[in-house]
């Protein structure tokens, strides 16, 4: 089953790749555009450290290493599970009577079943910064903080698109969502405090997306390591569980149309 999957997943990845290639100067245009974007956002980082030498404890080179994280886990997730900011959308319109058609795990073929060739500007400047601020003997567990990352994100997004399984006009309402993390997520850890980093780490969960594997690569602690792999296993099993109830709720009564 789970080769089945893989060979399914790099079947759609294949087809993608086709399709962006035809259009050759859009794809490369989308690329770079994406990549002159998160560029401003770090110019904007340089100029406020210059200006500050430090923000609550955090330096320039913790920054570099949150947007080596936040950019990688964004890449990964946007070009293999692209459809994942689609859901909601995909549920209000009826597209999921494609999916429930086909014998194949109905969540991850939806998340699968698109890439957004926008995220490989965030991956290549992610791996970029990696290359230059990640110490050597660090890389497994960059490696192993960006997966989680990623999953957090991934999880995340289906919780917020499952809204429209039990809401009206949720579109906007699960882009918010989506926007709120990756906003949360590029401040450091350490500007949030009380109420509000509770909200970050358990409810909006950006600070175990940048701010918990920022710590984690400056000073290695195996009982936040541990947090943040519980944390991400149970808010999988969230995202899966809301998903898959709420689509008992579409099964009932939002059957539209059969994509041929």
């Amino acid at each position: 089953m789970v080769i089945q999957h893989l060979r399914t997943h790099l079947a759609y990845l294949k087809i993608s790749i086709k399709t962006a290639l035809e259009y050759r100067t859009n794809f490369i245009v989308q690329t770079m555009s994406m990549i002159l974007n998160d560029v401003v956002w770090i110019i904007f980082w340089l100029i406020m450290f210059n200006r500050f030498s430090q923000i609550n404890g955090w330096k320039i080179q913790d920054m570099m290493l949150l947007y080596t994280i936040v950019l990688t886990a964004y890449g990964i997730t946007g070009m293999f599970f692209g459809n994942h900011s689609k859901i909601a959308i995909s549920i209000v319109e009826g597209r999921l009577d494609y999916y429930m058609a086909l014998p194949k795990n109905i969540l991850y073929h939806l998340l699968s079943s698109r890439s957004s060739w926008f995220s490989l500007g965030d991956l290549l400047l992610g791996l970029g910064l990696a290359i230059a601020f990640i110490p050597l003997n660090h890389a497994p567990l960059y490696i192993l903080l960006v997966a989680l990352s990623a999953i957090i994100v991934l999880s995340f997004s289906v919780i917020s698109g499952s809204l429209a399984f039990f809401m009206d006009n949720s579109e906007e309402t699960c882009r918010t969502l989506n926007m709120g993390l990756i906003s949360f997520a590029s401040y450091p850890l350490s500007i949030y405090q009380g109420f509000t980093k509770i909200l970050i780490l358990l409810i909006i969960p950006a600070g175990f997306v940048s701010g918990v594997p920022v710590e984690l690569l400056k000073s290695f602690d195996i009982t936040w390591l541990l947090y943040m792999i519980g944390f991400t296993i149970l808010l999988t099993i969230i995202a899966i569980s809301v998903f898959y109830y709420g689509l008992r709720k579409y099964e009932s009564g939002n059957l539209l149309y059969v994509r041929t």
